[in-house]
């Protein structure tokens, strides 16, 4: 059973306040700043398979410019790359998807 929530980040002192929607689902929690991003997650997930996690020199330079190098060291991953690799086994990964339509259909129609 998944559990979904919005929680406030931040204290009173901030002028702009922060929320974020919190999805917790097969012993992981899920934190996404937008809606967008949530779209994100569900379309990797929505994937059974998955593209190599290397990317062009000629891509990097287009998205980051002529200094990608100093920018994206080796250590740096993307957001996919850093989820645990149990979250693609077949039954946990049709869990997640599930829960994560659930949450995007909670986020839109404002019943967060």
């Amino acid at each position: 059973m998944a559990r979904i929530s919005r929680v406030s980040l931040g204290s009173e002192r901030n002028l702009i306040p922060r929320t974020v929607i919190v999805v917790e689902v097969v012993s992981f929690t899920f934190r996404f700043e937008s809606t967008a991003r949530l779209r994100e997650c569900i379309d990797y997930y929505g994937s059974k398979l998955h593209p190599s996690s290397r990317v062009a020199a000629k891509e990097l330079a287009t998205d980051l410019g002529e200094d990608w190098r100093e920018q994206r060291g080796w250590e740096v991953e993307r957001w996919f790359e850093r989820l645990p690799m149990y979250l693609l086994e077949e039954p946990k990964r049709q869990k997640v998807l599930k829960a994560l339509n659930k949450a995007l259909e909670l986020a839109e129609s404002g019943k967060l």
